[in-house]
């Protein structure tokens, strides 16, 4: 039905809604990276102690990754999404009063199992709220929206840090979320397609297709509801069961070493930058050329999607992600030299590698169907989560060799990038002109 209809008000407040949560998720998420140089410098603490910090906080993730996912196909996406925010933004508000690192690690941990639930649970709530003429648009940019998330922590941390310290960074964005909870809590609807599948709640959905613009919502319904059962759960075996299995291993391993880059970009490159004779702002706005050009990057490949489908664009960012951090790698920046070269090749790294990354979630929400869609992105988000953890116990080592080991990793990482993406065969197609000009006055004829 809803591929049949015009993108309505309702469906884009809805959608800007969830993208939100993003935001917060990647502003939250990159709290901990932001403020390492200050802590370093206050507490004392070697690079290694921190780095256990950051893969406790990616093990919470890929505790919060895989049971959202499970909530969120059985209890519903609104419930597992509202869960997820409100528990990272009490565990943010509350790593500002933290007195011992063992504090800080405990609501790292915490926040990290809400954290781990938004993205994936984001994407889903955002595929099943728009036709697929606008999906990879709508799913990418909900995604990108964590690279907008560190945009906003990057300029905030750059403003706050030097004046205020490290705890006001998070007593605001914790205050921040748990504001926004409360807006989630009011006024946002439950996924249409989740509810299309559970004829118990189809008066929630008459209500909700006359919001968004179906003439007839009543009639629709759903004849073929009255005296249905409840659609039965289907089981996780089913992502590792054929026709599954290839899109789930090839997406999984996509996953792993996209996310190791961009957490080892997140938690560590600030720190990597310090070590390098860099400035604190420079290092924090470093990290926003990464989340700027990401931003930009992301959706730009939603569109390139809708032209091209998505095989061809991400396997070639892929690949030019590669040979930016191959550049990154051989760049003489050591004793802060080239600052404006490096600023560049941050940005380009985002445009092409991270951008890969974010456009990854629309190719998870085309290959799982509904039923197992919040699952599948789940398990790719837990193999994410994977990457992050290896990227935590490797970031100080690697900060150690400098640059090149630091950007040489990477750059084999995003070679195995590629790789998986050529692999998967769920790949989003190309939206022929005749859908993409669907009106309302066809539709209603």
């Amino acid at each position: 039905m809803l591929d049949a209809l015009p993108l309505s008000s309702f469906q884009v407040w809805s959608v800007l809604m969830i993208a939100a949560t993003v935001i917060l998720d990647g502003l939250d998420n990159q709290m901990l990276g932001l403020a390492a140089p200050s802590l370093i410098k206050e507490w004392g603490m070697g690079r290694q102690v921190l780095g256990t910090v950051f893969a406790l906080g990616f093990v919470g993730m890929a505790i919060g990754t895989l049971a959202s996912g499970w909530l969120s196909d059985r209890f519903g996406r609104r419930n597992a999404l509202i869960f997820g925010v409100g528990l990272f933004g009490i565990a943010t508000f509350a790593t500002g009063f933290s007195q011992s690192l063992v504090q800080i690690a405990a609501f790292k941990m915490l926040a990290g199992i809400g954290l781990g639930g938004v993205p994936g649970t984001a994407t889903a709530m955002i595929a099943e709220f728009t036709p697929v003429r606008w999906r990879s648009v709508a799913v990418t940019f909900g995604v990108v929206c964590v690279s907008i998330g560190g945009i906003i922590g990057g300029v905030a941390a750059s403003l706050i840090l030097p004046g205020l310290g490290w705890r006001w960074l998070f007593y605001i964005g914790g205050a921040i979320t748990l504001l926004f909870g409360m807006v989630l809590y009011r006024f946002l609807p439950e996924s249409p397609r989740f509810l299309a599948e559970r004829p118990e709640r189809q008066h929630e959905l008459s209500a909700m297709l006359r919001r968004i613009g179906h003439p007839t919502p009543d009639r629709i319904q759903l004849a073929q509801a009255a005296g249905q059962a409840p659609a039965a759960f289907v089981p996780m075996r089913t992502l590792v069961q054929t026709p599954l299995l290839r899109d789930s291993v090839a997406l999984s391993v996509a996953m792993l070493s996209g996310m190791f880059m961009i957490y080892l970009m997140f938690n560590w490159a600030p720190t990597l930058l310090v070590s390098l004779d860099f400035t604190l702002p420079t290092a924090s706005l470093g990290l926003t050329a990464f989340n700027l050009g990401g931003t930009i990057g992301a959706m730009l490949a939603s569109f390139a999607i809708i032209r091209f489908g998505s095989r061809v664009p991400l396997i070639a960012m892929a690949l030019v992600g590669t040979a930016a951090c191959a550049t990154l790698a051989l760049l003489p920046i050591a004793g802060g030299r080239n600052e404006s070269a490096l600023l560049a090749g941050l940005c380009a790294l985002g445009l092409f590698a991270s951008a890969a990354q974010s456009a990854m979630f629309a190719v998870g929400a085309h290959a799982f169907p509904t039923a197992v869609r919040g699952r599948g992105l789940g398990l790719m988000g837990a193999f994410g989560r994977l990457g992050a953890i290896l990227s935590a116990f490797s970031g100080s080592w690697l900060i150690g060799v400098g640059n090149f080991g630091f950007f040489g990793v990477l750059s084999i990482l995003m070679l195995v990038n590629a790789i998986g993406f050529f692999a998967v065969r769920g790949h989003v197609p190309r939206v022929s002109p005749a859908d993409a000009r669907v009106t309302r006055r066809e539709t209603y004829a």
